[in-house]
């Protein structure tokens, strides 16, 4: 698993178990495309209707992805996470759900088994759990803050700084597609061989992240959607504190109203 000194952080009492939520969630969040826009636009609605048109879907290009990319404007998400180590017999699982608002605020919430958050805002890196609550100073810590800045880069579209980062190999069959980032720079080139995702046209459907030692992390996601934020929502959802219920649920929409 991730530890806290192979980021160059000085390690302190719970240190080792922030570091693999932190480092986990920026790569996480960072990665979570939006499957379609907000229930009220439906120009922006994916159809997996195919019986309209017998042409051949064309292949998803790098330029394409990073473009979708960098139109988001918010999203939210939900997730399973396996973390697979040699020393385990079965995979450590954990799922919640994760919210995304530029141009760098994200929150991950576990739910299950043992409910924790992890948010990102500015320069703070906060994780909270039963145990207690932390807050890093990302100014502090390079390795970290290189993994928040890499992901808000991709939301940028911006192909050639994350060239400098990682080596990118990228594979396309029509629209499904794998994006291959193996990291160039140290100190993150000394933890993780590489990162794999998949997708399909512009949505992320897992994400899997090798570490040097062996062990890998595979993140699947669901019911991912674009969204913009209200400030009260802001407010409500980017936040250490649980928010209600009817701070996570779907935003109104800004036309006809959604089903579901």
């Amino acid at each position: 698993m991730f530890c806290w000194r192979s980021f160059g952080h000085n390690p302190r009492a719970r240190a080792p178990r922030t570091a693999a939520a932190a480092a986990v969630v920026i790569a996480l969040v960072g990665w979570s495309a939006p499957a379609r826009g907000d229930a009220g636009d439906p120009a922006q609605h994916v159809s997996s209707d195919t019986s309209k048109s017998s042409a051949p879907v064309a292949d998803m290009t790098l330029a394409r992805l990073l473009e979708s990319m960098a139109s988001v404007k918010g999203l939210s998400a939900k997730f399973r996470e396996e973390k697979h180590m040699d020393l385990l017999a079965v995979p450590i699982v954990n799922e919640g759900e994760l919210h995304f608002a530029p141009p760098g605020r994200l929150v991950r919430r576990t739910t299950a088994p043992a409910p924790s958050t992890v948010l990102i805002s500015g320069d703070t890196l906060s994780f909270v759990d039963a145990a207690g609550r932390e807050h890093i100073d990302l100014s502090t810590n390079p390795a970290v803050r290189m993994f928040v800045d890499s992901f808000v880069k991709i939301y940028a579209g911006d192909k050639e700084a994350l060239e400098r980062m990682y080596g990118m190999s990228f594979k396309a069959s029509g629209a499904a597609w794998t994006l291959t980032l193996t990291p160039k720079l140290s100190p993150i080139d000394k933890v993780i061989r590489s990162i794999e995702l998949t997708g399909e046209g512009p949505t992320l459907r897992s994400m899997r992240v090798v570490e040097l030692g062996g062990d890998e992390t595979v993140t699947r996601f669901s019911e991912v959607r674009a969204r913009e934020f209200s400030e009260a929502e802001l407010r409500a959802l980017f936040t250490t504190t649980a928010p209600t219920s009817s701070s996570v649920t779907s935003p109104a929409p800004a036309g006809p109203a959604s089903h579901g």
